[in-house]
Formats: C-alpha cells, structure tokens, sequence
C-alpha cells in the first residue's frame, strides 16, 4: 500500500470510531454509504494513478525509441554528409587540378592560335593585296582593250564620214585616256571638219600644253589658226616652229598656208598667182598628190564650209590639185589661167 491507501483507511478508522462515539447524531445506513462511496472514489484514482503510470512509461519508451531513431537517422544522414563531402572535396581537388591542366592548355591552345591568327592574317592580306593587284591589271587590261575597240570604231566612222558618231566615241575614249595624242588630235580634226573652229582651237591648246615639243601638233594647230583666221597667232607660232613649217613637204606647206591667208584677205590675183606657182606646166595632163605625208581632209572641208565665191573657187581647185584629184589643166581652164605663154 502506498501512502494515500494508509491516509484513506486511518481516515475510514476515524470516521468508524466518530460513528461509534456518536451513533445518535449519524444514520449508521447513511455512513455505510459514504463508506463505499469513498471506496469507490480510492478505486478510481488508483485506476487513473496506475493508468497515468502506464502512459508515462508508454511515452518514455516511445519517446525513447523516438529518440533512438532519431539519433540513428541523423547519424546516418551526417555519415553520408561526410561521405558526400569528402568525395565532394576529393572531386573538387581532382577538377581543379583537370581545371588548371586545361587552363594550361588552353593557354597553350591560345598562344597557338594566336600566331596562327597572325600568319592568317598575314597570308590574307598578302593574298588579298594580290587579288587585289590581279583586279587592278585585269581593270587595266580591260580598259586598254576598251580604248583600243574605241579608236577603231573611231577610225571607222571618220572613214565613213559619221562625223557627230566619230564625235562621240572620242569622248569615250577620252573618259578612259584623257591625254592620248592621238584621240585628241581626232577630235580636233573632228571639230575642223564640223567647223567648229573655236572648239578645235581649244583642244589644240590642251594638246600643246601637254606635248610642247611636238612639233606634228604645232603644224596642226597652225593650219587651223589659219582656217580660223587667227593669222596673227599663226605667225607666232609659225616662227616658233619655222624649221618644221619650212621644211615640210619641201616649202609647199607653207605656201598653201599662204594661200588660205589671201583667201582671207580676199586678194584675187595674188591668189591665182600663188596657185600658179603649184602647177606643174610642163606636164598639165598629170594629175598627183603634191603633199607626200600632209593631209589635206580639214582643208577641204573648211572650204565646203565656205559661202560660194570666185575665191572659193579658186581655193577648191587648188586643194583638189594639191591632193591629185585635178590636173593642172582642168586648173588653168577653170580659173582661166594663160597656159600657151607660161
């Protein structure tokens, strides 16, 4: 018995031993009940005492148990932390050490790359410079063979007399080779033909400014100052270039030059007398080029440009007698020159 069960039965001895001094006051019936009534409540509380005392022990080995797991769980979970960390630290040190024997040879690989970058670069540039250099001179080709086609159309429309198509083509010509000799003499003579005197003046300028010491070009440019009119600039010139003009075409030059200058001044007999001194009396019926290497063409367009006149006339027959087109006597009877006496 536990002290609670001795406090309880002392108690139920008092209370006997009260009713036994007092059976007057109390129902004897009435004791008996709350007798049993106070067994039936130690009963009670022994039960829940001893209940209480089951399910503290149930929780104690439970939380035991619990606690036991627990511990074993979290063992567990730190022993494979642990295992996971030392591989963890093991894998970081071996990745490391992969890391810097790539990064190594990374940098290897990139100074490698780095001087086959530059002997790239270095074969590119050589390569595009000669590409470039094969464009230049394939250009170039091009263009001289474009030239070339140029003045050979050029040549063919002159032969022609497609003057304004000749014209044309010149101007091509001269968008590829602005200072060729040749095309800008073309397109002077074209000029002359087309009577644009002031025009071919000008290119004759840019062509003495170019090649002043050609002397071919000099004569040229004299002859159209003397079409035009400009004698007085032919004259300076004239004299710049005297031994040229003198010993062309053996003196002849310069006296047919003369004879465009009487035109001018519209001197009748000193014309005549002058073409006089061309012809070739003792063989009248012959009919030859006076002029070996001087071309006449301008002249005799520069006199179909001309108003119709005596002078005119004259001019034209002597021009056509110069280049072999006349003889010298279809000269004499059509500008009435005396042949018996002569």
């Amino acid at each position: 018995m536990n002290k609670l069960q001795y406090f309880i039965v002392i108690n139920l001895i008092f209370i006997q031993f009260s009713l036994a001094q007092n059976k007057d006051s109390i129902d004897i019936k009435n004791l008996r009940q709350e007798v049993s009534r106070l067994e039936n409540h130690v009963n009670t509380v022994e039960k829940n005492q001893l209940n209480y005392k089951i399910e503290k022990d149930l929780i104690k080995e439970t939380y035991s148990s619990n606690y036991e797991r627990i511990n074993t769980v979290i063992t567990i979970i730190l022993g494979i932390i642990g295992v996971i960390g030392f591989i963890g630290i093991r894998d970081i040190n071996s990745i490391k050490k992969e890391y810097l024997t790539e990064l190594e040879k990374l940098k290897g690989l990139q100074v490698e790359f780095e001087s086959k970058s530059k002997e790239f670069n270095t074969e590119k540039n050589k390569f595009d410079t000669e590409i470039k250099q094969i464009f230049i001179e394939n250009e170039e080709q091009n263009r001289k063979i474009k030239f070339i086609e140029l003045k050979e159309k050029i040549n063919g429309l002159l032969k022609d007399g497609k003057l304004h198509d000749a014209l044309e083509f010149v101007n091509a010509a001269l968008g590829i080779e602005p200072e060729d000799r040749t095309v800008l003499r073309q397109k002077a003579r074209i000029y002359v033909r087309l009577n644009l005197l002031p025009e071919s003046l000008k290119v004759y300028e840019k062509l003495n400014s170019i090649f002043p010491e050609d002397s071919s070009i000099a004569l040229d440019n004299i002859e159209c100052l003397y079409f035009a009119n400009h004698l007085k600039d032919a004259k300076i010139l004239s004299e710049k270039h005297s031994d040229s003009l003198t010993g062309k075409e053996d003196g002849k030059l310069l006296q047919f030059l003369e004879v465009i200058e009487l035109y001018h001044k519209k001197s009748d007999e000193e014309l005549l007398k002058k073409i006089q001194k061309f012809i070739d009396f003792e063989n009248l019926e012959k009919a030859e080029k006076c002029f070996k290497s001087w071309d006449l063409k301008e002249a005799k367009y520069f006199v179909a440009h001309q108003p119709e006149s005596e002078l005119k006339k004259s001019l034209q027959f002597a021009i056509w007698y110069l280049n072999g087109e006349a003889n010298g006597q279809q000269v004499c009877n059509a500008l009435g020159i005396e042949t018996k006496n002569t």
